[in-house]
């Protein structure tokens, strides 16, 4: 009931500004000056907040890279939740190629899919966002089942192949000195390979 009183209601209102003030400031900062280079003082000095407002937030300059990485994971993961079709296979194809879309966008190409695999690991930003990201392709399989009266996965197996072709995916763009000219063949390549779900495997006749 604490969080009914004004006071505290005011206390929560200001944590949650200064929390995304210094979001902002750190993405701003990791962003022009890299993860390594970038100074803390720099970044508090942006948000217009004080040092321990900062560790009162993040326990260090490492912790405040994983808030970043957090939210940008799941402002993506929202903006390709709602990309519509008119027909769930055509849903999860341009949510897939919207997936490729996110490498141009500066600071995801640079803080997450360079920089946050070096700082916090590649298992920590893959767990970051795959539990989620499984779970809507996973339901974007069932849908195309339904839709062409095919049986549904049984298991979780063939989401997760499509979410690691998909980051891969991404991944190389990111990594690509000319991600524009290798988009085409990489969208093409892609799209072949997710060409097998619509078509369900022939089935193997026993000699």
């Amino acid at each position: 009931m604490l969080a009914g009183k004004p006071g505290n209601a005011v206390r929560i209102r200001d944590a949650v500004r200064t929390r995304a003030a210094l979001l902002d400031a750190a993405t701003e900062v990791f962003l022009r000056d890299g993860y390594a280079a970038a100074a803390t003082e720099e970044i508090v000095a942006v948000a217009g907040v004080t040092r321990g407002a900062l560790y009162h937030h993040f326990a260090n300059k490492r912790d405040l890279f994983r808030g970043v990485v957090e939210r940008m994971q799941v402002e993506t993961e929202e903006t390709l939740a709602a990309i519509e079709g008119s027909d769930p296979w055509e849903s999860f194809t341009a949510a897939v190629l919207a997936s490729l879309d996110v490498v141009y966008d500066p600071a995801i190409r640079r803080l997450l899919l360079i920089e946050a695999p070096a700082v916090l690991g590649w298992a920590e930003v893959r767990e970051g966002h795959r539990k989620n990201t499984i779970m809507i392709t996973e339901r974007a399989l069932r849908a195309i089942a339904r839709r062409s009266g095919e049986p549904a996965p049984q298991s979780s197996a063939l989401a997760h192949m499509i979410v690691a072709a998909v980051e891969e995916a991404m991944l190389y763009l990111a990594h690509s000195d000319d991600p524009i000219r290798e988009r085409p063949e990489v969208q093409a390549q892609l799209l072949q390979l997710l060409e097998g779900v619509r078509r369900p495997a022939p089935v193997q006749e026993s000699a």
